[in-house]
């Protein structure tokens, strides 16, 4: 069978991409190992969320399924920030770049429910799920892979979008670095005392950062936790009753919204963080996870690979207008290379982040409580970072 483009991985950036290139007339196989289009309805509000900022909103009203992503997610328009060895808050509101929101807490399900719906509406679509690449083989004019079942797939241009364990990166001979960070992260849906509202908070600890973020569950208002420990820590806290773990968690959030209650059980994730020397080669190219992991401390991993999404899809469609070859290596270079200085840029702020807060040096404990103050009081260092959150450049 053949296809202008094969795209490998049917998350939210693979879906996404297969989306908007099947919506330009391209005819498109999404290919994924599993079934993520087979997601029930009582799954929709399960799992992880995704932190979208304007940028992100931008592309899903672009991709058709925004007024109804907009209805079952929440907005936050404040954010505040605190570190728990004693600097005061900063709170970074959307009212100080003239927007009404800095973003939407939304559902990784209900984003990929809303997707596929819209996807099976495209008959130049192919979706084979339950099917690996096995190998790549690639010619001066296409690139053929083989899946597990037998099935011979031919393109012009392969897409990596499956993840930081991505087959297609390795099958393609790309180079990562990749490092632990050394914690996990544990993550619930949380009740609160006190409400929320719309605000996300992010309160940095000795032993790593907790985020509280709105989320709306069948038209209620609670909470994602989001609550990234060293490993030792976090493995204690993982095995302590319900009422302890909840104890520990207000201790640590300083009562901020009182006392909480579980709505779902608490899970976990290890975290790396992983990045392509480059995120192409010859007629393969990779997005999202595949090319690049981040800590969730800012919530910026999925905004990051839909900016991917984005950047690709226009020059694909560009060189498709012009009835040029979409693999072309010189389009590549320049999505590589523009996407990665801004995905280098992101990465280096959180492990910048990361370290300077896990340590009790009391010199950088003292530059922490400084450096808050200086942006709190400081407008046009708030607005940088108020930007730099919302996705606006």
């Amino acid at each position: 069978m053949n296809y202008e483009a094969i795209i490998v991985g049917g998350g939210v950036a693979g879906a996404s991409l297969s989306l908007l290139l099947g919506q330009a007339g391209m005819k498109i196989c999404l290919l994924d190992k599993e079934n993520p289009s087979s997601i029930k309805q009582n799954d929709f509000f399960k799992g992880k969320t995704a932190s979208l900022n304007l940028n992100s909103i931008d592309l899903l009203k672009k991709m058709g399924i925004w007024e109804k992503i907009s209805k079952t997610s929440k907005d936050f328009t404040n954010i505040e920030v605190w570190d728990s060895e004693g600097s005061s808050v900063v709170t970074f509101d959307a009212k100080e770049i003239s927007e009404c929101r800095l973003g939407k807490i939304a559902h990784n399900n209900n984003l990929l429910k809303s997707i596929f719906d819209l996807l099976g509406e495209l008959p130049n679509v192919d979706l084979l799920e339950h099917e690996s690449v096995l190998s790549l083989n690639e010619g001066l004019e296409s690139i053929e892979i083989q899946t597990d079942s037998g099935l011979n797939l031919e393109a012009q241009l392969i897409v990596g979008a499956d993840g930081s364990m991505s087959s297609i990166r390795s099958l393609s001979s790309i180079p990562i670095r990749t490092w632990s960070y050394e914690q996990t992260a544990i993550v619930s849906l949380l009740e609160s005392e006190l409400p929320i509202n719309e605000t996300a908070y992010q309160i940095f600890t000795a032993t790593g950062p907790i985020a509280l973020l709105p989320v709306r569950v069948e038209e209620e208002d609670l909470i994602s936790l989001i609550w990234s420990a060293d490993k030792v820590y976090a493995n204690k806290l993982f095995f302590l009753e319900s009422s302890e773990f909840l104890k520990e968690l207000e201790l640590k959030t300083e009562s901020k919204l009182g006392r909480f209650k579980l709505r779902e059980e608490i899970s976990s994730f290890p975290l790396h963080q992983l990045h392509a020397i480059k995120y192409f080669s010859k007629r393969t190219v990779l997005v999202g996870d595949s090319a690049h992991t981040i800590h969730p401390l800012a919530g910026q991993g999925l905004n990051l690979g839909l900016a991917d999404v984005i950047d690709l899809s226009e020059r694909i469609l560009l060189l498709r207008r012009e009835g040029r070859d979409i693999a072309d290596e010189k389009m590549l270079k320049a999505y590589s290379d523009s996407r990665e200085k801004v995905n280098l840029r992101m990465m280096a702020m959180m492990e910048a982040f990361k370290r300077g807060f896990a340590s009790t040096n009391p010199w950088l404990k003292l530059g922490r409580n400084i450096a808050f103050s200086f942006t709190n009081e400081t407008k046009f260092l708030k607005k940088k970072f108020i930007k730099e959150a919302a996705g606006i450049t």
